[in-house]
């Protein structure tokens, strides 16, 4: 029974651990594009549009962009600066192909 019970303790422990070391290891906003809502932009809409440069469903898009911006829903703001999960680097190449 206390072997049971060491096991357990020791998974909780390290989920606890693990919890710790992902929350701690924030995302570089700096590495990605900063774009500004426009009329009629949903976080759907911004998925699709970056869709070749982002390489996440929609549904992964929409939960980063919500976590890295804390975003309290998916209701966007005209005017509102947002990170979007494109690395400047693949916004770069972006401009480059259509020039």
């Amino acid at each position: 029974m206390k072997l049971v019970h060491y096991l357990v303790f020791s998974c909780l422990s390290l989920l606890l651990l693990a919890g710790f070391v992902y929350a701690s290891n924030p995302v570089e906003k700096e590495k990605y594009i900063q774009i500004t809502v426009a009329p009629g932009d949903t976080l759907w809409d911004l998925a699709n549009k970056y869709r070749t440069s982002h390489h996440l469903s929609t549904n992964e898009f929409i939960d980063w962009v919500m976590d890295v911006n804390h975003l309290p829903n998916e209701k966007v703001v005209v005017g509102e600066k947002l990170v979007i999960p494109v690395l400047k680097s693949e916004a770069d190449n972006m401009l480059a192909i259509n020039k």
